[in-house]
């Protein structure tokens, strides 16, 4: 069909050049040449369109290429890897020293890392692609706070840092998926921690609107400069700030992400001299559609 269709169209073309060449006309002249540009610009809109439907359908299947290369290629390998240390930490295959054993449980949360890593970048990628599901619930920000406090207990005692609530007794409960949240609330957390000085407090309060709720935590130490408060949710690829850790822009890019995605804010500000301040506003209510998406890798 497209054979004949081309034909037919070379067909044409050459009897407007002929008549072209052959009249005396100038009116004929202009329809003649009007009617070859037309088909010149249709032609080529019709390609365009051929080749924009190719390169989509390669994007997609390169897309589907990195999900698979995530979800299984490096999976797979790590939970091998991760069910070998259990082996040799359990002393099945033969004895091992207090040294050895230490050693093993540094490898393991090593591939534990990875594993997160790669969840957070497949979730970065179906929220992008709003490929998300999301199931609304109501959450208690303050009771997920709680839960976090010891989830991240082992960053804080590294470096010698203690939070401190400032509990004001507002409700703090909200409609999201509590996961997504807690995400937020530990990746904010352990980015706190990252900024603050050895021995110093890390504040943090809750404040309620009409319709939104402020989650903000407050560092003393390591001053941010404006452009590291623009840039520090911004993206995972951007210059990190000096002092981030590996992974650590890809965490904060998907508390944005998140953020975003529940029509939320979440931003960096510093006095420029003592304090830092880290900030995540959402809406109580939510007014989503629930939309589907394929299993995210879970944590080990």
């Amino acid at each position: 069909m497209s054979i004949i269709k081309d034909l037919i169209n070379i067909s044409l073309m050459i009897m407007l050049l002929f008549m072209l060449y052959k009249t005396d006309s100038s009116e004929v002249a202009v329809i003649c040449i009007s009617a070859f540009i037309l088909m010149y610009c249709l032609k080529y809109i019709s390609l365009n369109r051929l080749v924009q439907q190719k390169v989509s359908k390669e994007a997609e299947k390169q897309k589907q290429f990195f999900t698979e290369i995530l979800a299984h290629d490096l999976k797979t390998p790590t939970l091998a890897q991760l069910r070998g240390l259990e082996l040799i930490q359990n002393e099945v295959v033969g004895n091992i020293s207090d040294e050895q054993k230490e050693l093993v449980e540094q490898i393991k949360d090593s591939c534990k890392y990875v594993l997160d890593m790669i969840s957070q970048v497949l979730r970065i990628y179906n929220m992008e692609n709003g490929a998300q599901r999301i199931v609304y619930e109501k959450v208690n920000m303050e009771e997920l706070l709680l839960e976090s406090f010891a989830d991240v207990d082992y960053a804080a005692k590294e470096k010698n840092v203690e939070f401190v609530y400032l509990a004001s007794g507002i409700d703090t409960i909200l409609e999201a998926e509590k996961n997504d949240i807690k995400i937020v609330i530990m990746n904010l957390l352990l980015n706190a921690v990252v900024y603050s000085n050895c021995g110093e407090k890390i504040f943090i309060k809750f404040e309620k609107f009409s319709d939104y709720l402020r989650f903000e935590i407050i560092t003393k130490g390591i001053i941010l400069s404006e452009k590291e408060c623009k840039n520090m949710f911004n993206t995972a690829f951007s210059a990190a700030p000096k002092y981030s850790i590996i992974g650590h822009g890809i965490s904060l890019y998907l508390c944005k992400i998140i953020a975003d995605c529940y029509k939320g804010k979440i931003y960096a500000e510093t006095d420029g001299e003592i304090y830092n301040k880290f900030t995540l506003e959402l809406p109580v209510m939510q007014y989503n559609e629930v939309y589907t998406a394929p299993p995210l890798i879970t944590s080990y």
